[in-house]
């Protein structure tokens, strides 16, 4: 009995011991206030950026002014003029200090530049440009090619979309708006127009979207807030079209759905409620039988989704893929890149026309495999500044899929000639590409891209369209190259023999 009671104050002397150890530990990894002050704060609009993704200049100038105006700071005068629909943190002005200059303190000096690589000029394509009018700068804001008519539909910043035909050289218009045009799609005697309202960042609702039906509006929406993309469609195959829009916004949008009752009467449903939806796919991602959505989002929380239809526009949302608030997403491209029935996702990120402005070296074209069952793994990074399109094809006829990539926010001063790159496969299982630059890369800001058979040959042609607008400095070399040029488009003739 003695030794009983012995061995348990043993036992309970060494207990304690253990516990004063892990008290001890976990005193020590505790978390610093200004560790938690940054994921507290820096995550609550978006996914949390690494400090060491930005320098510190930027940082200091840049972001943190930029994030202030989004955050009630207690104690300190702030604009009363900031929309407060939008959602803002409360901070103490002493914890704002202080998570301010702890990641000051932490950020780098400068950012890691790209390696330097060995680029070719490509010679698989023919290099032709085009000039559609005569005075100075070319201000498309979006395009397409009509494989049918073979034809290019052009909008900008005028509200007007125009025909350009590339063989005649001839041009017609087909519509005039009162705000740039940022989509168009049009079927038989059915046109579609989305109308931006207010080109740059900006809180105001101004927008516009219109489908025509011969000369007569069918069904209009105003006061959208900066509508970038809409897709016309029968989702659930009950013969009544919906129509899907994204209002890009500013620090407020939304990608919503609109549908017809009984009555034909449009209702909006918002699907997700976050600005910044460039683009949207429809593929029936799990085979049920019901068409399913998938978009980007590049503003806020950056990354896919994929809207699952259950039944009768009934929807599950899944994030797929997430980027950190920085990255700035662009596009993204759907094809089997490697060939086993599964869509993978081809996506770049570049855009830098924003408050982190600075020559990134985590842009660029990323190739995300399927597994089989929607997830998506990263297995390929291609780095590039300023990656803002891309598209994906077999452009060289081997059986593998190419890309072409356009930087619309290249680094002007070291890389000028990495405005476009072409990337020939020549192994995808080991991700093996022979990057490939044009003969004259500067001779316009290539702002949009398209592809298809533009001169009937059986090959696939890619089309750049130029946008000489001021996003970000450009030497002064560059630009008096441009209004030499006064390049609209240029279209890449694919010559394969």
């Amino acid at each position: 009995m003695p030794h009983t009671f012995k061995l348990k104050r043993i036992l309970n002397k060494q207990v304690l011991f253990l516990i004063f150890i892990l008290f001890s530990a976990c005193k020590k990894e505790k978390p610093q206030r200004e560790v938690a002050l940054f994921n507290q704060y820096c995550a609550s609009c978006h996914l949390a950026p690494e400090i060491n993704d930005l320098p510190k200049d930027v940082w200091k100038n840049g972001v943190l002014p930029k994030m202030a105006d989004f955050m009630q700071i207690e104690e300190m005068y702030q604009d009363p003029n900031i929309v407060d629909s939008v959602f803002r943190p409360k901070i103490k002005l002493m914890d704002w200090v202080l998570l301010s200059e702890y990641i000051i303190a932490n950020a780098p000096e400068e950012m890691n530049s790209i390696p330097k690589r060995v680029l070719q000029r490509q010679g698989q394509f023919k290099e032709v440009a085009h000039t559609l009018e005569s005075k100075e700068g070319a201000y498309t804001t979006f395009m397409d090619f009509d494989d049918s008519l073979k034809t290019i539909l052009l909008g900008n910043t005028l509200g007007e979309v125009n025909t350009y035909n590339p063989n005649q050289k001839e041009t017609s218009n087909l519509f005039s708006g009162s705000s740039p045009v940022t989509w168009f799609s049009n079927k038989d005697t059915e046109h579609a127009i989305s109308e931006v309202g207010i080109l740059d960042p900006s809180e105001r609702t101004k927008g516009i979207f219109s489908l025509l039906k011969g000369a007569d509006t069918a069904f209009s929406i105003e006061s959208l807030h900066r509508p970038v993309f809409h897709k016309i469609l029968d989702l659930n195959k009950d013969g009544k079209q919906e129509v899907l829009i994204s209002e890009f916004g500013n620090s407020a949008g939304k990608f919503s759905l609109f549908h017809q009752n009984d009555s034909l009467e449009y209702k909006r449903r918002v699907l997700l409620n976050l600005p910044g939806v460039v683009k949207a796919e429809i593929k029936d991602f799990d085979a049920d039988g019901f068409d399913d959505i998938i978009v980007m989002s590049t503003q806020a929380y950056e990354g896919l989704t994929i809207f699952y239809q259950r039944e009768n526009l009934k929807f599950e949302a899944v994030k797929v893929l997430e980027f950190s608030s920085v990255y700035g997403s662009s596009w993204f491209e759907l094809v089997d890149f490697d060939g086993d029935g599964f869509d993978d996702i081809i996506t770049v990120n570049g855009d830098n026309a924003d408050y982190s402005y600075t020559h990134k070296p985590y842009h660029g074209l990323r190739i995300h495999l399927n597994d089989g069952s929607n997830q998506f793994e990263q297995r390929y990074f291609f780095p590039m500044y300023g990656a803002t399109r891309v598209v994906a094809d077999d452009f060289d006829n081997d059986g593998d899929i190419d890309f072409g990539i356009v930087s619309t926010f290249p680094d002007y001063e070291n890389k000028p000639e990495q405005t476009f790159i072409y990337l020939k496969n020549l192994n995808s299982k080991q991700f093996q590409f022979q990057p490939e630059i044009l003969h004259n890369p500067n001779s316009a800001r290539w702002f949009l891209m398209d592809t298809g058979d533009i001169d009937s040959d059986g090959d696939i042609d890619i089309i750049l369209s130029s946008f000489t607008y001021s996003f970000t400095p450009v030497p002064p070399h560059i630009t008096e190259l441009w209004d030499s040029s006064n390049t609209d488009l240029l279209i890449l003739e694919n010559k394969l023999e």
